[in-house]
């Protein structure tokens, strides 16, 4: 239920008669499946998109049909508020039936039904002007069924009468915090109590001291959900003398107390609790609601046309006069699993185009050796000096000198102390190996990162300790690190003395730390029937930001990594494909250049699936290519991201614009956040598009020539590619290198003459990204 002080919005499954009484004006819309609704002996079927109004005072009987089950969606409206905007509503019957279609009434029904999902929408948007547009598609709510639904009656009202009235509830709403009085009205209004009382009851059907009252207390939610104000405060900020009286009107409003309403509305109380039980996803319960909402805006009649607030165009006003500020690029990991995985030749030519376009500085391993390699053993058993033991490991050790990339290894300490004393001896020959053949400057670029992987961490300190040793009779260059194994700030309470315990003992003993963040998490640990998901796209960030927070009160000042990461996807590998994600990519990249050393990315979707033993998978991480070496969007995403020169002149939510010796560089991103089981509806991914007005202003006069690049759905996103070719059962390598080789973001360039002054418009698909370079053309 969502409840707002003007209207209330319900989304029900009806699996068995219901009795109801109508307490306020009601639109019933069903999401999917039939219902009967029967009101005074009439029975009416409605089918799944179909609308019926309720009047207040109605009773009626809902009932499941025997065809599918039902569910559906009522948008109550505040009695009061709808007379505040239409005086005669206490006089007014209004009707919107099935029925109505075959009298005329098909496209007043149509625009009614896409301003119930426009409402319901932005209700469960994070729009900044969310209260705004609700005001205005309630208001455009009420007007339809004043123009096009009024039950053709004679109605037996005063004008004169009503402007009172109205003028009455528009003195309350104006001083209900003074703890207005009946005897305060009446003066007001030149009139005695007793005429105002039954003036007031005759009108509204209720008596005074109640309005007033529940006026009050629904002006108090605000305060309640939003502020750490007291019951005691809110109450007399709401115009209650006491707080008794206010918690016994707020129970009579809401069957409920203000404290219990508080916690079981707050966001922290909406949280996911992390246990053993496994909570099935309810997909089902998102797409019955969500998707119905979107079809309805976009399915609207040729004469039905869609509101302004529904056409999203944005003016960006920018200057290029401000002074530049430095862009700073971080470090790239690249995750391999496996050691042996560096010896493919694939592999390696991966890892060079990378090298070449985003200058990677790590590659990621997890894993060195489990067992000892039979040429050591050979070499060791035969006691051969002139025998190099790892001779076969020179390949990858050369290919990583010549492209000049480190490696960044995560030693799992569970697995260290698992390992038999010979496996464990191998490892300072293995580093005195390297420093040997390819010098200090070569094992001097490692980072060992030792990973605890669960929280008793002084359990797994001595393995911690026997490492750092054993690396320092080595080489002291090389760096060691752990990973961060504090509890999910989202997800699990805080362990004070486990904090304390690795900021204060293994933090400073390290050269870094690391940690990761995988916001999909929630798909497992999910609580409730309609998740408010928005919380967990700024996932990353958030936890980001919670652990600098930490290390800054204990005053750790280290270089920090986040190894792996990802973005909110719905935890399956359909939806991680179907879900372009581009602009959220790409600006979480921007960001985490400004908070962390470096950040990590799987090379490609084979290694990862041979490294990842739960199944079925998920993603932990985002990849660079996938099969046949075709690239990822994270691919473009980090593409764009380096691809940016020089300072940054201006930033803002939806751009960023550098320069470097004449060339101005433009950003545009069109970051949509939404419930991942959406990301194959066409109808809601076309409503996400938004078109850009770009005036850029104060540029050096000179022609030049503008390249655009567009990186959306459609041009680079590798699922959307193999789509077009969904009506072949299998593809052979020919069409594989085709549908890699065309799925690239698509360029476009022009010269024009600039002086002073760029405008130009750029429509972006959903989370699409477009990049714009001026470069002068030299005479």
């Amino acid at each position: 239920m969502i409840v707002n002080e003007n209207y209330q919005i319900n989304y029900q499954q009806l699996d068995k008669e219901k009795h109801v009484f109508c307490k306020e004006t009601t639109i019933l819309v069903v999401l999917k499946g039939s219902m009967l609704i029967t009101i005074a002996e009439t029975t009416n079927q409605i089918e799944a998109g179909e609308l019926f109004l309720v009047n207040t005072g109605d009773q009626f009987v809902l009932a499941t049909t025997a065809v599918a089950a039902c569910s559906y969606l009522e948008l109550g409206m505040n009695n009061l508020f709808f007379a505040t905007q239409f005086p005669a509503f206490f006089y007014t019957h209004f009707e919107c039936q099935p029925k109505q279609k075959e009298h005329g009434k098909m496209h007043a029904i149509a625009s009614l039904r896409r301003q119930v999902a426009e409402l319901c929408l932005v209700e469960l948007s994070d729009d900044p002007s969310k209260r705004l547009k609700i005001t205005l598609y309630l208001t455009q709510i009420i007007l339809s069924l004043v123009h096009h639904f009024q039950k053709e009656e004679v109605l037996d009202y005063h004008p004169s009468d009503n402007q009172k009235l109205r003028e009455i509830l528009e003195y309350i709403e104006e001083h209900y915090q003074n703890g207005i009085l009946l005897s305060d009205v009446a003066d007001h209004f030149f009139m005695s109590e007793s005429a105002l009382s039954k003036f007031f009851k005759k009108e509204t059907g209720e008596y005074f001291s109640h309005y007033v009252r529940t006026i009050c207390v629904k002006h108090s939610l605000s305060e309640l959900l939003y502020t750490k104000k007291s019951i005691e405060q809110i109450a007399l900020d709401n115009g209650f003398s006491n707080s008794k009286t206010y918690r016994e009107h707020f129970k009579k409003i809401f069957n409920d107390s203000p404290t219990n309403y508080r916690s079981a509305h707050l966001p922290e109380s909406r949280t996911p609790k992390k246990n053993n039980q496994k909570i099935q996803t309810p997909e089902l319960q998102v797409k019955e609601i969500l998707i119905p909402l979107y079809s309805y805006i976009q399915t609207a009649t040729d004469d039905v046309r869609p509101s302004e607030l529904s056409l999203k165009t944005k003016q960006l006003h920018i200057t290029t006069e401000k002074q530049a500020t430095n862009y700073q690029k971080k470090e790239i990991i690249i995750h391999i699993g496996s050691w042996e995985a560096l010896g493919s030749k694939k592999i390696q030519t991966e890892i060079l185009e990378l090298k070449k376009q985003m200058d990677i500085k790590y590659i990621s391993i997890q894993r060195l050796f489990r067992q000892i390699p039979l040429s050591v053993q050979v070499h060791q058993e035969a006691s051969m000096n002139s025998f190099p033991a790892f001779e076969n490991w020179d390949y990858i050790l050369t290919f990583l000198e010549e492209a000049d990339i480190a490696i960044f290894y995560q030693l799992s300490l569970v697995e260290f102390k698992q390992f038999s004393v010979g496996v464990k001896a191998l490892y300072p020959k293995f580093f005195q190996y390297i420093q040997n053949n390819f010098g200090i400057r070569s094992i001097g670029q490692w980072k060992i990162n030792c990973l605890f992987k669960g929280e008793n961490l002084v359990e797994y300190y001595p393995e911690f300790l026997e490492i750092k040793q054993m690396l320092a009779t080595i080489s002291p260059k090389i760096e060691i690190g752990a990973e961060i194994p504090l509890p999910d700030p989202f997800f699990e309470k805080k362990d004070q003395k486990l904090t304390e315990f690795f900021c204060k003992t293994i933090a400073t003993a390290c050269d870094f730390l690391s940690f990761s963040a995988e916001p999909n998490y929630v798909f497992q640990n999910l609580d409730s029937t309609f998740p408010d998901l928005k919380n967990y796209h700024q996932y990353v960030l958030n936890k980001t930001m919670d652990i600098k927070h930490i290390l800054k009160e204990y005053e750790i000042k280290l270089p920090l990594y986040l190894t792996e990461w990802n973005t909110l996807t719905g935890m399956t590998r359909n939806s991680n494909g179907t879900f372009f994600r581009g602009a959220i990519i790409l600006k979480d990249l921007l960001i985490l250049d400004t908070l962390v050393e470096g950040f990590g990315f799987w090379l490609n979707i084979e290694l990862y699936e041979q490294e990842t033993q739960e199944r079925p998978l998920k993603n932990d991480g985002l990849e660079l290519f996938h099969y046949y070496s075709g690239k990822r969007p994270a691919y473009f995403c980090l593409w764009l991201a380096r691809r940016m020169q020089g300072g940054v002149l201006a930033q803002g939510e939806e751009y960023i614009l550098t320069y470097e010796e004449g060339q101005y560089q433009l950003l545009l991103f069109n970051t949509n956040y939404f419930d991942p089981h959406l990301s194959s509806e066409e109808a809601f991914l076309k409503s996400q598009a938004v078109t850009f007005e770009i005036e850029l202003t104060a540029i050096k006069s000179a022609n030049y020539q503008v390249k655009q690049i567009d990186f959306n759905r459609h041009n680079g996103a590798l699922f959307y590619t193999y789509e077009e070719f969904s009506n072949a059962g299998t593809l052979d390598l020919e069409a594989q290198e085709y549908i890699v080789d065309n799925t690239r973001p698509k360029i476009k360039v022009f010269d024009t003459q600039i002086d002073n002054s760029f405008n130009y418009y750029v429509t972006l698909d959903t989370n699409g990204i477009a990049l714009l370079e001026l470069k002068p053309i030299l005479d």
